[in-house]
């Protein structure tokens, strides 16, 4: 699929599959700023960042031996956009919560604790 655009006179063509995972990423991002401001305090802040680094623990098990770049893309994008937007709690241990959900959520697939 090319969609043409129009550009100063000239026509530049775009493919989707091309940049498909940088669009992914952008549109997360603006999710994940989102989200973020929606979270009332620090304690729902660290929950929502924590079941979503779960369900990157649970893309990547299911993606381990597939193209992954993109999707740790997509994956940093959102955790982009959630840091911009939450005010409330600390940066280090949103990452930390991030990354404390995904290896959990990784390992408890891998030992077939979950399906």
């Amino acid at each position: 699929m090319i969609v043409m655009i129009p550009l100063r006179g000239k026509r530049a063509s775009w493919s989707y599959w091309k940049n498909w995972a940088e669009t992914y990423a952008i549109v997360l991002l603006i999710i994940g700023f989102v989200i973020s401001l929606a979270a009332g305090s620090a304690v729902m802040s660290y929950i929502i960042i924590f079941l979503s680094g779960m369900f990157a623990g649970r893309l990547m098990y299911f993606r381990k031996r597939k193209l992954n770049f993109p999707f740790y893309l997509i994956i940093i994008g959102f955790l982009l956009g959630y840091l911009l937007g939450s005010f409330y709690g600390r940066k280090d241990i949103i990452i930390i919560c991030f990354i404390l959900g995904f290896i959990l959520s990784y390992y408890l697939h891998e030992q077939k604790y979950l399906e």
